[in-house]
């Protein structure tokens, strides 16, 4: 009776002790300073303590000035390190400003792959968005119009006293507010 007590003591240490959670190894954002016209990505390196950290689902949301992000990966059976990069894509920020990036990341086991009660990790990060409305970027000779959008971003036609945005083939973008 002692043996199997212990045996099963040991076994419950064990299972329990060789779980440890994912964690978020850091967070970079590019570019480093990023203005209101680029598209930003924000890379998240994971560290997960069981193999095949396949990714199950991830997604982000811009509410004002903050950015929750959320990304949920799906565990293997055998204890190994496993480190990934999540990647994510967000739209040119239309305001500038000091904008928050919140990620919060699960794991899971099984199929479905199901979650935990709680998160396995969350980490906050801070980058700022500059404004590029004192800056005058001249097109080069043989780029072409690719767009014309709001301050939205929204595709537009011309339309007189509207500030509007002109978009190059070589990457430029210029500001014009044509008064009628």
């Amino acid at each position: 009776m002692l043996k199997k007590t212990l045996f099963i003591f040991f076994f419950t240490c064990t299972v329990c002790g060789t779980y440890s959670q994912s964690s978020i190894v850091s967070i970079t954002v590019s570019p480093q300073t990023p203005t209101v016209t680029d598209t930003i990505y924000v890379y998240a390196e994971l560290m997960f303590p069981y193999s095949d950290c396949a990714l199950q689902n991830k997604n982000h949301t811009v509410i004002g000035n903050e950015i929750l992000a959320s990304t949920l990966h799906c565990m293997g059976m055998l204890t190994a390190i496993c480190n990934v990069t999540d990647t994510f894509k967000i739209d040119p920020l239309l305001l500038s400003g000091i904008y928050t990036f919140n990620l919060d990341l699960s794991s899971g086991f099984g199929t479905p792959c199901t979650p935990g009660i709680v998160s396995d990790d969350q980490q906050i990060i801070s980058f700022e968005v500059y404004d590029t409305a004192g800056q005058n970027e001249i097109p080069s000779p043989e780029a072409e119009l690719i767009g014309i959008t709001d301050l939205l971003g929204r595709p537009c036609l011309f339309k007189p006293n509207t500030p509007l945005l002109y978009l190059y083939s070589d990457g430029s973008v210029v500001r014009k507010f044509s008064i009628e």
